[in-house]
């Protein structure tokens, strides 16, 4: 070896091991993970953007989360609320667009709020004047322990959900009612009082619209009368049966199912045979 790479070898030796570049960072999961939820209420898409801190043995309500004043509800971003068509939310009319979800937690109760600022994290931008609703609710223990602050869309009825917040022991809940019921309503009145469609099952399907929403039996009975009158189907029969029991007909309503199990009888749809032979057993006793 000659005397350059001698001196070189030295060198090297002296100044210990070569130094390379790190990152600054490491790439961990967040600590308060992102979701979002997406659920059809009515013709409404309904989608919640919020993340989910955890409990982490800490008291959390009256704690971490103090109460009386106002929460992000829930970590990082504010949580937003997006609805594609109005709606009720909590009893009060919210027009479609994205609003912040924040809260006031209390003991026996929270107030829930909707903010037309969309793009802060946290409480960052929130003024109480951009505010477009707030209404309140009553809090709950939840049915079990949340580990990690999570929200729900429960209950879904007709046109109609429940928002569950729940984290630790603490559940609260308000509704939100799409407006398919005035869009379906509506609907019905055109093609029946305004373009005339004559068609037995337009009759049948306003006629059960109404009666699974317990609106104007009246009219509901009128429509079933009317489809039955064009096309005497069992299953025409039969809803205009029931209408005629809510009206309280039960003579007509026992008439009414004894015609509809026997056309059934004939289609050999036997499970409404059975359907119209119960009822009219139970309607006889109210004679």
């Amino acid at each position: 070896m000659n005397v350059l790479f001698k001196s070189i070898a030295l060198l090297t030796l002296l100044a210990g091991p070569i130094a390379y570049p790190v990152r600054a960072q490491l790439s961990l999961p967040e600590p308060s993970p992102s979701t979002t939820i997406k659920q059809k209420v009515g013709f409404t898409d309904l989608t919640i953007d919020y993340s989910r801190p955890a409990v982490k043995g800490r008291t959390i309500f009256g704690g971490l989360v103090p109460y009386g004043k106002i929460w992000r509800t829930g970590a990082s971003d504010a949580t937003i609320l997006t609805l594609t068509d109005p709606a009720t939310v909590g009893g009060k009319l919210l027009a479609a667009g994205r609003y912040s979800l924040f809260t006031i937690p209390n003991r026996a109760d929270w107030t829930i709020i909707l903010n037309k600022h969309v793009g802060g994290h946290g409480l960052d931008g929130y003024d109480e004047k951009d505010d477009v609703m707030r209404f309140t609710v009553k809090a709950d223990s939840s049915v079990r322990f949340y580990e990690s602050f999570t929200i729900e869309v429960q209950d879904l009825v007709r046109n109609q959900a429940t928002i569950y917040l729940n984290w630790a022991n603490t559940s609260v809940h308000f509704p939100v009612v799409s407006n398919a019921d005035e869009r379906i309503t509506a609907e019905i009145m055109d093609r029946i009082n305004v373009r005339k469609e004559d068609k037995p099952g337009l009759y049948y399907q306003a006629a059960l619209y109404y009666f699974d929403q317990e609106k104007d039996t009246k009219q509901a009975l009128g429509w079933a009368t009317k489809s039955v009158e064009l096309k005497p189907a069992f299953n025409y029969l039969h809803l205009q049966a029931k209408l005629l029991a809510r009206a309280g007909d039960y003579k007509g309503a026992i008439a009414a199912a004894q015609k509809s199990a026997q056309a059934a009888q004939q289609d050999k749809f036997t499970e409404y045979v059975t359907l119209n032979n119960r009822l009219i057993a139970e309607w006889e006793k109210k004679l």
